[in-house]
């Protein structure tokens, strides 16, 4: 795959945002977007929770049988020839535009839990004839249904985009390793 389209995946990705923001009614942009959070302690936490989290799901997925299940992310991925600057690209598109369509946008229709599965379906790790899959699929869904409920607590919605951004940094940056 081109460098052209990888950066368009993050642009496509990163407009997530801006449909959550009119799914939401169009509210001012500075309320929308929590400027005011970005910050705080609670998104270097967020930055943490998502490598200890990533490290997590590359140890669970290091078995015969998980490189089985994840072998076609794992081809795409290496495919991408990643660098570190494309990789943080993606990584913070994602965790920007993702997190602000499902868990502002989203979880205005859906609980957390429902919002969570479906995130986490959409992505393809929930799969009722791939058990393998399913089983890391449910390790993901925990950790999104973590940041579904962080959104409304005090962490916030940086603390997820910082989780997110992470966590997808740590797993591209190993499985685009050759």
């Amino acid at each position: 795959m081109s460098k052209w389209r990888v950066y368009l995946m993050g642009f496509v990705t990163l407009l997530m945002a801006p449909l959550g923001w009119l799914l939401c009614g169009m509210p001012p942009i500075l309320e929308f977007l929590h400027l005011d959070e970005i910050g705080n302690t609670w998104t270097l936490i967020g930055i943490e929770f998502g490598i200890c989290f990533g490290i997590l799901m590359l140890i669970f997925t290091n078995t015969e049988s998980a490189r089985k299940s994840f072998s076609v992310q794992h081809q795409l991925i290496k495919s991408l020839r990643l660098n570190f600057f494309d990789i943080l690209f993606l990584s913070l598109c994602a965790g920007f535009g993702e997190e602000i369509l499902f868990r502002i946008a989203v979880q205005q229709w859906l609980p957390p839990i429902l919002a969570s599965i479906a995130f986490v379906a959409i992505h393809g790790y929930i799969l009722p004839n791939d058990l393998e899959t399913t089983k890391y699929g449910l390790l993901v869904c925990l950790f999104i249904t973590v940041l579904s409920y962080a959104i409304s607590g005090e962490q916030g919605l940086w603390f997820c985009i910082a989780a997110h951004a992470s966590y997808d940094f740590v797993l591209f940056y190993f499985w685009g390793r050759n």
